[in-house]
């Protein structure tokens, strides 16, 4: 890019103006590059997408600093200066990230895909995530939702007599059905793969891979709404006063007074966290009756050892991206990474390593366009992680 005519510089693509923000945190931009990143901050669009980058991809730096635009660009021309009197000795290459933990890889991978392009890339190799089905539970039989079926959007017909209906990603339940009493209906989606439910009301949950969830038919008026979930889901509730809504999850209670919420409650997560995008909820356990009500902005943390409940202010973002696919790790463990990735990929990941990283994480990861050999890749590129492929498994030495 030397010598790049920035007057006459063509309109940045989303992921090339955010890899620039990336190598600008991490102290390795060009000069050349950081005058393209200046040029691009000229609009206010972009002010905004560098502010939002820093803030959902650098919670801890955003909280502690005020990201103003004059400051912004000041830093950046402040660093083009020390950044030329660098070049002009040698060609510069900063081996020490200043934030060594704070890895992006939605983006990240972008920038590894250039790598690859230029002969630096490993060979990548494949393999075939486990074939297992999103299965309905319904009127004491089991119904298949198709993978292909969902990719369409024409609705199918599963249940007759209730009216149930497919379409897309999403099952649809018809509130005019006439029932007398409760009838439950469950679904099951297993790893690597994710789907929604519109219930009778109107209600719509999302739910994350290995989770299930159990849920009336129709809620029946003037009694309680609730339903069971076992993992991961978003809840997008309808507002009814008189009919109070709860999501029972092992043990633990939320009541909601419609709201938009996410619970998070996998087996072998060590706590359960309940957080709060929009509306008011109350989390009780089955040990006490004591109400711990948050606002938004808030995580509910529950200790499944004491059951003692945490709230803190958080970023939600941080907790409900993965419903557009994109799925952010935040001060986690590799090994808690990987737990997470055979969830997301459906696939088995065994680590061999004798002396396991204690390393904290920040990621990214867009499961709708990375592959998982993609992310492992970029984990030998940059950390020197060997992995192999044997029987279908991958083995990280």
């Amino acid at each position: 890019m030397q010598g790049c005519n920035i007057r006459n510089m063509p309109k940045l693509s989303k992921i090339k103006f955010e890899s620039l923000i990336l190598k600008y945190i991490n102290q390795t931009s060009s000069s050349s590059e950081l005058k393209v990143l200046i040029k691009a901050l000229e609009d206010i669009k972009n002010v905004r997408v560098f502010k939002e980058y820093i803030k959902t991809n650098y919670y801890s730096i955003y909280v502690m600093n005020q990201f103003e635009t004059e400051d912004i660009i000041s830093e950046i021309k402040k660093r083009i200066h020390r950044t030329q009197k660098k070049e002009k000795g040698a060609v510069f290459f900063k081996k020490t990230l200043k934030y060594a933990a704070l890895i992006v890889l939605m983006f990240s991978l972008g920038y590894y895909s250039h790598l690859n392009s230029i002969g630096y890339g490993v060979e990548v190799q494949k393999i075939t995530p486990k074939a297992d089905d999103i299965v309905l539970s319904a009127e004491g039989n089991d119904f298949i939702i198709q993978k292909d079926e969902y990719k369409n959007q024409s609705e199918k017909k599963l249940v007759s007599k209730i009216n149930l209906v497919q379409k897309s990603n999403q099952l649809i339940y018809d509130n005019d059905i006439k029932v007398e009493k409760i009838s439950f209906h469950s679904l099951k989606v297993p790893y690597g793969k994710r789907f929604n439910i519109i219930f009778s009301d109107g209600s719509k949950v999302y739910l994350n891979s290995g989770s299930s969830i159990k849920y009336p038919i129709k809620f029946i008026p003037n009694q309680v709404r609730e339903v069971f979930l076992e993992g991961e889901a978003f809840f997008d509730v309808t507002e009814n006063k008189s009919d109070l809504f709860i999501v029972n999850s092992n043990g633990i209670n939320i009541e909601v007074y419609g709201t938009r919420f996410n619970v998070r409650n996998y087996p072998e997560d060590y706590n359960s966290d309940i957080v709060l995008v929009q509306g008011s909820v109350g989390i009780t356990n089955s040990k006490n009756d004591d109400v711990t009500k948050l606002t938004p902005g808030f995580k509910g943390s529950v200790n499944k050892e004491n059951l003692k409940i945490e709230k803190s202010k958080i970023n939600t973002k941080i907790y409900t991206s993965w419903i557009d696919g994109e799925f952010i790790f935040r001060n986690e463990s590799f090994s808690q990474i990987l737990r997470k990735l055979e969830r997301l990929y459906n696939v088995t990941i065994i680590d061999n390593r004798e002396k396991k990283s204690k390393e904290l994480f920040n990621a990214a990861i867009d499961v709708e366009n990375e592959k998982i050999e993609e992310v492992l890749n970029y984990f030998n590129k940059i950390y020197n992680i060997e992995y192999q492929i044997f029987n279908n498994k991958i083995i990280i030495n």
